[in-house]
């Protein structure tokens, strides 16, 4: 929002913003025998209390008369990242740039009460983030499964671009997952795992190899036994004393942290919290050593400061996360935990399903607007579907290599040239112009023929494809296309365009269904030969129960209709095999972002069709033996709507409109 005044080169306008927390304590130790623990005599928690303390430091400082006795600030900063930002469950995993969700750096400062540069200054950093894996939790369950999606290939290329910057940006890594080796979370568990080996057995980043330790927190802590922690303590103690801290002297950096602890469960929130407050309370320990003075924050009363900042600061990014304040936070204050403890979670498990369900779409709608991820047309879809997308693949890429992939996969006849290919939108049903629910396909044409492809977006796979010739067609028509009237934005006729093939197959209408797995990763040489052996032909639109390849033989078959509409603009994806750039569009209307409108996609598409089936109409009349043959095609492109928004309205019940209701007045 602030980017034309930065651009204006007027940045003193600019008041920089940080998301996350700063919480700060200052304690006093004094110095006691030396075969016991020092002890910490004085600590202050109000900002108040902290700057009057720093105030006597400033002068008892001067005055030089308080040697056996050190007061010290400690500054704890979290920083949440802008980038794949948002909210529980409505941002998951990673993004194409490998950006994670609820990414946050925390820093924990350790400095004398006078923040003196002569006096040795230690700051310590750790990271949280999502699963660097494409996935994501549906908000409607109260134990929601992870479902992992995109290629094997997708996730490793996003987990890498993750890594290269985590390690550019805090030198090695060591990643420890706390989700749990059972139940929901086992599957997207193991696969980081996977993933992981697989990145470091390929080389690593720059040759650096990226440490990992499972500890199934859940597991180890069971029966509120939080203290086993001290066990994924112990295994990350070679990493932690390698690494260090980052320690400045005399106003200079004597020793620079050369490593980051990242930390994650499935929210990263609570249990990396009580992580996170462990090794920092670990490391701060070890600072006081250097300067000659031992404390045990956990036996001593007089710590409790240390355990009640980081609580605040878990509170604080679950607030912004999840909306309520952080689980297991009676153990992080008091190193302690109860059935009351254990009580008050379920209260706030309560309070964030429900905020997921009512609140978080608007809310994540607001962030995607302010932060300059979605233009003011982003709330006009909110109106519409009452829900916000995740917009964490490119998805221009993904369709594009989608349309790649049907080509490689379908194209059996190498005489048979490829034109150009689209992804659309299609009804459930091929046979009807209204069956929900809606997904999107990919459409090739070749020289010859027309291919109809339903593509799984998930695995990034061809599902099945049906072959149009060319010759078959019978008519064709485009315009106003309302698939509902629930939304301003569904009902512009201007924005909902589609077109309608009719076809009569000249011998059998056949559908290919892939009943295995089609592999889009491999040479086209062999995803050829692998589609012999897996694809099975069905006829009449028909799902094969069996993976033998069949055929089974029909008269001629009746008309048969496919209907299919534009994307928006800032989601359709068009690949002309002899124009990259698009140079044909200049006859078509583009958007103010040169994109293609709705109406001029469609225009375009149905003009190729119509100009390829005359030139096969006129070439199949001219070859020998065909001199009767039909050398013009019985039909012309029509401009008429699909589906008209009065018959759209006709065909929305009343449950569905108070069920739109209903849900508009509470989620907005």
């Amino acid at each position: 929002m602030v980017q034309p005044i930065i651009a204006a080169g007027q940045s003193s306008y600019v008041l920089p913003l940080l998301q996350g927390f700063v919480g700060q304590r200052a304690f006093t130790i004094a110095s006691t025998d030396p075969n016991s623990n020092d002890q910490i005599i004085d600590s202050k928690d109000a900002a108040g209390d902290v700057l009057e303390m720093q105030e006597t430091a400033h002068s008892s400082s001067a005055k030089d008369h308080r040697s056996e006795t050190k007061d010290f600030l400690l500054t704890l900063i979290s920083r949440r990242s802008i980038k794949r930002a948002g909210l529980r469950y409505l941002r998951r995993g990673i993004d194409d740039e490998g950006n994670v969700a609820n990414s946050v750096e925390t820093e924990q400062i350790l400095s004398s009460a006078t923040w003196d540069v002569k006096d040795k200054t230690f700051s310590f950093m750790q990271i949280r983030g999502s699963i660097p894996l494409f996935f994501s939790q549906s908000p409607y369950a109260f134990k929601p499964i992870p479902i992992q999606y995109g290629s094997e290939a997708t996730n490793q290329a996003a987990m890498k671009k993750h890594f290269e910057n985590v390690l550019s940006r805090y030198g090695d890594v060591f990643c420890t997952s706390l989700v749990d080796k059972h139940a929901n979370e086992l599957k997207i568990g193991q696969s980081y795992v996977d993933h992981t080996k697989q990145l470091n057995e390929s080389g690593g980043i720059n040759g650096k190899e990226i440490k990992f330790e499972w500890f199934d927190f859940h597991g180890a802590c069971r029966g509120m036994k939080f203290e086993n922690v001290s066990i994924l303590m112990d295994t990350l103690a070679s990493f932690m004393n390698t690494n260090k801290w980052t320690t400045q002297e005399d106003n200079r950096i004597v020793q620079s942290q050369t490593g980051v602890l990242r930390v994650n469960c499935m929210d990263c929130l609570d249990r990396t919290n009580v992580v996170q407050s462990a090794s920092a309370g670990q490391t701060l320990q070890k600072q006081l050593e250097e300067l000659g003075f031992s404390i045990n924050l956990q036996t001593d009363p007089k710590t409790s400061w240390f355990n009640t900042l980081w609580a605040d600061n878990g509170d604080a990014i679950s607030r912004q996360y999840a909306g309520t304040a952080a689980l297991k936070g009676d153990f992080t204050r008091t190193r302690k935990r109860n059935w009351t403890g254990a009580l008050s979670d379920f209260s706030l498990t309560l309070n964030r399903y429900y905020n997921n369900i009512f609140g978080d779409y608007f809310l994540q709608t607001c962030i995607s607007y302010y932060l300059g991820n979605a233009d003011l047309t982003v709330f006009e879809d909110f109106e519409t579907d009452m829900m916000t997308k995740d917009p964490s693949l490119n998805l221009k890429k993904i369709r594009e290599s989608a349309i790649d992939t049907c080509t490689k996969i379908v194209l059996e006849d190498p005489q048979e040239d490829s034109m150009t290919g689209w992804t659309l939108s299609c009804p459930a049903s091929a046979d009807s112009p209204r069956s929900l629910p809606f997904e999107e396909c990919v459409l090739l044409l070749t020289d010859k023929a027309l291919y109809f492809c339903r593509f799984d977006w998930t695995t990034e796979k061809v599902g099945s494809f049906e072959r149009v010739d060319l010759t078959e067609i019978e008519g064709l028509h485009y315009g106003a296309y309302i698939t509902s009237t629930l939304g301003p934005t569904h009902t512009d006729e201007t924005k909902n365009v589609g077109f309608v093939l009719k076809y009569r197959p000249l011998e059998q209408a056949t559908v290919r269904t892939n009943t295995r797995s089609l592999a889009n990763e491999k040479p086209a040489e062999e995803a050829d030969d692998e589609h012999h052996e897996q694809v099975e032909e069905v006829t009449d639109g028909s799902t094969a129960s069996s993976t033998n390849d069949s055929k089974t033989d029909q008269k001629k078959s009746d008309v048969r209709v496919l209907a299919f509409k534009a994307l928006p603009p800032s989601q359709s994806a068009r690949k002309d095999e002899d124009d990259e750039d698009g140079a044909n569009d200049s006859a078509a209307a583009p958007t103010s972002k040169g994109q293609l409108s709705e109406i001029a996609l469609v225009k375009q598409i149905c003009e190729e069709i119509d100009r390829l089936a005359s030139r096969v109409m006129k070439q199949s009349s001219q070859r020998p033996g065909n001199e009767q043959g039909q050398s013009e095609k019985g039909w012309k492109v029509e401009e008429k709507d699909v589906v008209s928004l009065s018959d759209a309205k006709r065909q929305t019940g009343y449950l569905e409109t108070l069920q739109y209701s209903l849900k508009k007045l509470v989620w907005s």
